[in-house]
């Protein structure tokens, strides 16, 4: 551990931000919440409370004649959605791999030329936790594996000029990636 380490007496500077100390407030199988003792960039102390969750992928596979595939799905705490397959990045997993998995598990669809889209902070005052963005052509179709969670899991094919404007697509990194890809193919 480095002398800047909070749990062994060290200060961690962070921007204007000073950390003091991290205590565990929760670990489960899927999240831990912290609270770091700190300095706020005004200079009085104070709290904050922050989520550690594995960073996640999401994955647009366009179809050779422009239509993307994405998957509607009931979400237990969001309700029904549209997005783009993806899920958790597993541990000692690559984004890649793990783009790849999720896209076979909810759509069959394997193989194809991969692009990395970028990345997007969901929830930044909240979590670190990033989620990688995947595009796909030329995927081959294949044999789906959901998982119990999965099992109303849909896969739908939009335009994608009519995928940007749908309504029922709510996920924010798939928005993010949806724009991405509508603003490259209409320049």
């Amino acid at each position: 551990m480095s002398s800047d380490d909070p749990q062994h007496g060290g200060v961690e500077q962070r921007g204007p931000w000073a950390r003091h100390a991290t205590t565990s407030l929760l670990t489960t199988r899927r999240l831990a919440v912290w609270r770091d003792e700190v300095t706020l960039p005004d200079g009085s102390p104070g709290a904050y409370d922050w989520v550690e969750a594995p960073d996640l992928v999401r994955v647009a596979a366009v179809d050779d004649d422009g239509m993307v595939v994405l998957v509607e799905q009931h979400h237990y705490l969001a309700g029904n959605m549209l997005q783009f397959p993806g899920g958790a990045v597993d541990p000692g997993e690559s984004p890649r791999a793990a783009a790849e998995r999720e896209l076979r598990e909810e759509t069959g669809l394997h193989g194809g030329a991969w692009t990395h889209e970028g990345e997007v902070y969901p929830l930044p005052g909240l979590s670190p936790l990033r989620v990688h963005l995947w595009s796909v052509q030329g995927a081959s179709p294949g044999p789906t594996a959901l998982e119990g969670g999965e099992a109303d899991l849909r896969v739908v094919r939009l335009p994608l000029t009519q995928a940007v404007g749908d309504d029922r697509v709510r996920c924010a990194a798939s928005l993010a990636l949806l724009h991405s890809l509508a603003a490259r193919h209409t320049r």
